[in-house]
């Protein structure tokens, strides 16, 4: 068994179906759980403001496509079975 001694991620910024950025990092595995929301919370702010219409987070190391990809967002057009959530 290897050890993973960090998670690639690489994060994508969508409007309008068009890429408007990707920022990749590495994540150390014990930190995951309090990193991910404070990315998401960052990139979150992008889409109430509608200058964003989804967020990709793209676990890079992931060898199954199923559980690689993590969309939220507005446009449910880039998502694969996109789940419709009430605020």
């Amino acid at each position: 068994m290897r050890q993973i001694l960090k998670i690639r991620l690489a994060i994508r910024g969508y409007a309008d179906g068009r890429r408007q950025f990707e920022d990749l990092t590495e994540v150390d595995p014990d930190t995951l759980s309090d990193v991910l929301p404070t990315l998401a919370e960052k990139h979150a702010s992008a889409l109430v403001s509608h200058e964003l219409h989804m967020i990709e987070i793209e676990f890079l190391d992931e060898e199954n496509e199923n559980e690689r990809f993590f969309r939220f967002g507005t446009d449910p057009a880039g998502m694969v079975l996109p789940i419709r959530v009430k605020l």
